[in-house]
Protein backbone atom coordinates (compact mmCIF):
# COMPACT_ATOMS: atom_id res chain seq x y z
CA UNK A 1 0.00 0.00 0.00
CA UNK A 2 1.41 3.61 -0.84
CA UNK A 3 2.01 6.00 2.03
CA UNK A 4 -0.62 8.62 3.30
CA UNK A 5 2.51 11.09 2.67
CA UNK A 6 3.19 9.62 -0.69
CA UNK A 7 -0.58 9.92 -2.01
CA UNK A 8 -0.86 13.78 -0.53
CA UNK A 9 1.73 14.79 -2.44
CA UNK A 10 0.92 12.76 -5.56
CA UNK A 11 -2.31 14.29 -5.20
CA UNK A 12 -0.98 17.67 -5.14
CA UNK A 13 1.37 17.14 -8.24
CA UNK A 14 -2.11 15.45 -10.16
CA UNK A 15 -4.57 18.33 -9.31
CA UNK A 16 -6.30 16.56 -6.49
CA UNK A 17 -7.37 13.28 -8.37
CA UNK A 18 -5.91 10.36 -5.82
CA UNK A 19 -3.22 8.24 -7.87
CA UNK A 20 -5.67 5.21 -8.10
CA UNK A 21 -7.92 6.87 -10.41
CA UNK A 22 -4.94 7.41 -13.21
CA UNK A 23 -3.59 4.35 -12.40
CA UNK A 24 -4.64 0.61 -12.96
CA UNK A 25 -2.03 -0.53 -10.91
CA UNK A 26 -2.13 1.26 -7.87
CA UNK A 27 -5.80 0.62 -8.37
CA UNK A 28 -6.23 -2.84 -8.39
CA UNK A 29 -3.55 -3.28 -5.98
CA UNK A 30 -5.85 -1.54 -3.27
CA UNK A 31 -9.21 -3.38 -4.33
CA UNK A 32 -7.11 -6.54 -4.13
CA UNK A 33 -6.33 -5.66 -0.34
CA UNK A 34 -10.12 -4.29 0.21
CA UNK A 35 -11.27 -7.91 -1.39
CA UNK A 36 -8.10 -9.62 1.08
CA UNK A 37 -8.91 -7.75 4.29
CA UNK A 38 -12.13 -5.68 3.94
CA UNK A 39 -14.81 -8.31 2.09
CA UNK A 40 -14.93 -6.21 -0.64
CA UNK A 41 -17.36 -7.67 -3.53
CA UNK A 42 -19.60 -9.71 -4.04
CA UNK A 43 -17.76 -10.21 -7.26
CA UNK A 44 -21.04 -10.01 -9.34
CA UNK A 45 -23.62 -8.34 -7.37
CA UNK A 46 -26.48 -8.98 -9.61
CA UNK A 47 -25.84 -12.49 -9.83
CA UNK A 48 -28.03 -14.23 -7.14
CA UNK A 49 -26.17 -17.80 -7.27
CA UNK A 50 -25.01 -19.61 -4.10
CA UNK A 51 -21.92 -17.79 -3.71
CA UNK A 52 -23.50 -14.59 -3.61
CA UNK A 53 -26.09 -16.04 -0.78
CA UNK A 54 -22.68 -17.17 0.97
CA UNK A 55 -21.33 -13.52 0.96
CA UNK A 56 -24.26 -12.32 2.14
CA UNK A 57 -25.10 -14.24 4.88
CA UNK A 58 -21.60 -13.47 6.35
CA UNK A 59 -21.92 -10.04 5.92
CA UNK A 60 -25.41 -10.56 7.83
CA UNK A 61 -23.44 -12.39 10.50
CA UNK A 62 -20.53 -9.81 10.80
CA UNK A 63 -22.78 -7.01 11.41
CA UNK A 64 -25.44 -9.82 13.58
CA UNK A 65 -28.70 -8.33 11.04
CA UNK A 66 -30.61 -9.83 7.88
CA UNK A 67 -29.44 -10.59 4.55
CA UNK A 68 -31.98 -8.01 3.47
CA UNK A 69 -30.89 -5.42 5.86
CA UNK A 70 -27.26 -6.10 5.45
CA UNK A 71 -27.89 -5.93 1.40
CA UNK A 72 -29.17 -2.28 1.63
CA UNK A 73 -25.78 -1.31 3.21
CA UNK A 74 -23.28 -1.12 -0.41
CA UNK A 75 -20.68 0.93 -1.30
CA UNK A 76 -23.42 4.09 -3.38
CA UNK A 77 -25.03 4.96 0.10
CA UNK A 78 -21.62 4.67 2.33
CA UNK A 79 -20.14 7.96 3.54
CA UNK A 80 -16.43 6.83 2.39
CA UNK A 81 -17.91 7.09 -1.28
CA UNK A 82 -16.97 9.65 -3.11
CA UNK A 83 -19.26 10.53 -6.03
CA UNK A 84 -19.12 14.12 -6.45
CA UNK A 85 -18.49 15.68 -9.94
CA UNK A 86 -14.86 16.47 -9.44
CA UNK A 87 -14.15 12.94 -7.99
CA UNK A 88 -16.13 11.23 -11.15
CA UNK A 89 -13.92 13.29 -13.26
CA UNK A 90 -10.82 12.55 -11.97
CA UNK A 91 -11.92 9.10 -12.75
CA UNK A 92 -13.12 9.99 -16.54
CA UNK A 93 -9.75 11.09 -16.92
CA UNK A 94 -7.88 8.43 -15.75
CA UNK A 95 -9.91 5.84 -17.99
CA UNK A 96 -8.24 5.04 -21.54
CA UNK A 97 -10.59 6.53 -24.20
CA UNK A 98 -10.89 3.69 -26.92
CA UNK A 99 -12.69 4.31 -30.58
CA UNK A 100 -16.24 4.56 -30.04
CA UNK A 101 -16.16 4.40 -26.28
CA UNK A 102 -17.77 6.62 -23.73
CA UNK A 103 -16.16 6.93 -20.32
CA UNK A 104 -18.65 8.59 -18.61
CA UNK A 105 -21.08 6.04 -19.70
CA UNK A 106 -19.27 3.71 -18.74
CA UNK A 107 -18.59 5.47 -15.27
CA UNK A 108 -22.24 5.70 -14.85
CA UNK A 109 -23.53 1.94 -15.66
CA UNK A 110 -20.92 0.77 -12.93
CA UNK A 111 -21.84 3.14 -10.59
CA UNK A 112 -18.02 4.32 -10.14
CA UNK A 113 -17.22 6.17 -6.71
CA UNK A 114 -14.14 6.45 -5.05
CA UNK A 115 -13.75 5.10 -1.81
CA UNK A 116 -11.43 7.35 0.37
CA UNK A 117 -11.54 4.77 3.20
CA UNK A 118 -9.89 2.11 0.64
CA UNK A 119 -8.40 4.36 -1.87
CA UNK A 120 -9.57 2.74 -5.25
CA UNK A 121 -12.54 3.03 -7.88
CA UNK A 122 -15.58 1.11 -6.45
CA UNK A 123 -18.91 -0.69 -7.67
CA UNK A 124 -22.12 1.22 -5.82
CA UNK A 125 -23.46 -2.34 -5.63
CA UNK A 126 -20.86 -4.10 -3.56
CA UNK A 127 -19.88 -3.03 -0.06
CA UNK A 128 -16.97 -4.16 2.34
CA UNK A 129 -16.24 -4.12 6.39
CA UNK A 130 -15.71 -0.53 6.36
CA UNK A 131 -18.70 0.20 5.19
CA UNK A 132 -20.46 3.52 7.24
CA UNK A 133 -24.08 4.92 7.64
CA UNK A 134 -24.58 8.74 5.88
CA UNK A 135 -24.87 8.48 2.08
CA UNK A 136 -22.24 9.11 -0.80
CA UNK A 137 -20.61 12.12 -1.05
CA UNK A 138 -21.69 14.25 -3.91
CA UNK A 139 -20.65 17.65 -3.36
Amino acid sequence: MVSTFKIFLEEQRSGGCPPATKDIGINLQNRQKAIDEYGYGPANPNDDEADNDMFWQEKADMWNCSVENVKTMRCENCAAFDVSDKMRACIENGLVKEPGTNKMETIEVADLGYCNFLQFKCAGQRTCDAWVAGGAIDK
